[in-house]
């Protein structure tokens, strides 16, 4: 068995960043491990929060990147994989600041795209980015999906729908029934008008080679 020791990182949890291949990530907090959310009742519970990062791992050779240094008051959220590029959201809770990020690897460069005040969302609760191409939202689980960048725009959607990616201008949400057996669809959703364009059972996965397998 050849195993191989990656330097630098310890008790963390390797997640492989969908759509690619290459590139695996792990989350860290200074200390107990937290969401987004529970971050930010943390910080309105005791006015502060010892941060949380993210670190990026390379496959095959296992180099490690380290994109945002650990910082109070901080959360990054995991990546996503945007046609070669790597998308971070970052939550400055000091600044009351939201910034999404590129990061190119190969130059190991952070490049801001967008930097929006944090009273722009009612919470962070389900706040994410998305792709492709990239975009910010939150699922408030209030029957809406709320596009945050780069435009404006709630979608209405079912109680039990939730975003899984988009593909241009076209959402496609994870919708499931209980009744009279559990199962599960997909709904795709017009990303300008909400509306439905299709609906099919089963589930849709995307793939590292830029595929989507449809099961």
């Amino acid at each position: 068995m050849k195993i191989k020791n990656i330097e630098g990182l310890s008790d963390v949890y390797l997640e492989q960043i969908e759509g690619t291949s290459e590139w695996y990530f792990c989350k860290q907090c200074e200390d107990s491990f937290c969401d987004l959310y529970e971050a930010e009742e943390i910080i309105k519970e005791k006015g502060k929060f010892s941060g949380a990062t993210c670190y990026l791992i390379h496959y095959p050779d296992g180099e490690v990147f380290r994109p945002f240094e650990m910082r109070k008051n901080i959360y990054i959220e995991a990546p996503v994989w945007d046609n070669g590029k790597i998308g971070f959201l970052e939550v400055d809770f000091l600044m009351n600041k939201i910034n999404v990020y590129y990061y190119m690897p190969e130059d190991k460069k952070l490049v801001k795209l967008a930097e929006l005040p944090l009273e722009s969302v009612e919470d962070c609760y389900n706040l994410r980015l998305k792709s492709t191409p990239l975009m910010l939202g939150r699922d408030g689980n209030e029957g809406k999906y709320e596009i945050i960048w780069p435009v404006r725009k709630t979608i209405l959607m079912g109680d039990r729908e939730t975003l899984m990616f988009r593909q241009d201008e076209k959402l496609y949400f994870n919708d499931w029934y209980e009744n009279p057996e559990y199962h599960e669809e997909v709904v795709v959703r017009d990303i300008n008008t909400g509306l439905v364009m299709e609906r099919f059972c089963g589930n849709i996965y995307r793939m590292p080679d830029g595929t989507y397998w449809r099961i």
